[in-house]
């Protein structure tokens, strides 16, 4: 079922409908085929995929199928960042880096590895059925995965200590220190 299957809200104009369909693909695309699930026309899906790309919440990407647009990795992972400092607190990212860790320790057990690594170096064991291979396969993803929130939660606790030391609080917005003091 494609986006433009369905019919859009009322409330979303055309620059809404591009960064939806834009921001919420994996694969990059190209400005024909966002045009067409956004229901704009190409150049209006150009004019505004140009401005994200610019305003870095795309990536621009050469692939067969021309100039693609994708989600900017950075700019994700740096919105993922913010997003866990402001709703949880740091006993609550603290908690779930122990989940993490337990986790990984419980992969690492029953795999008999001691890494992420070893555990992909242990697919080419040929005793392995595929369906062990297939799970195996899983696992490596989630344990990625893993690895990519772990750094997240842990920038998300740096974020706030520094926003503490600053007086400001991460989950409102607010500034004990008001305006900065200008050099006179």
């Amino acid at each position: 079922m494609t986006d433009q299957s369905r019919a859009w809200p009322a409330e979303m104009d055309a620059a809404d409908r591009v960064r939806h369909v834009a921001m919420t693909r994996t694969t990059p695309r190209n400005a024909g085929w966002i045009a067409q699930e956004a229901d704009v026309s190409r150049d209006t899906a150009v004019k505004y995929l140009d401005r994200m790309a610019n305003q870095g919440d795309l990536s621009i990407v050469e692939t067969a199928d021309g100039t693609c647009y994708k989600p900017d990795d950075v700019t994700q992972f740096l919105h993922e960042v913010r997003t866990l400092a402001e709703e949880q607190s740091v006993d609550e990212l603290t908690n779930e880096l122990r989940v993490i860790g337990d986790e990984i320790d419980s992969w690492k057990s029953a795999y008999a590895v001691n890494s992420l690594a070893e555990l992909r170096q242990s697919l080419a064991r040929d005793e392995l059925s595929p369906t062990d291979r297939r799970d195996r396969l899983e696992i490596i993803e989630e344990w990625e995965y893993n690895i990519q929130i772990r750094e997240a939660i842990q920038l998300a606790i740096s974020l706030q200590s520094s926003l503490t030391k600053l007086d400001a609080d991460p989950r409102t917005g607010e500034n004990g220190l008001g305006m900065l003091q200008q050099e006179s």
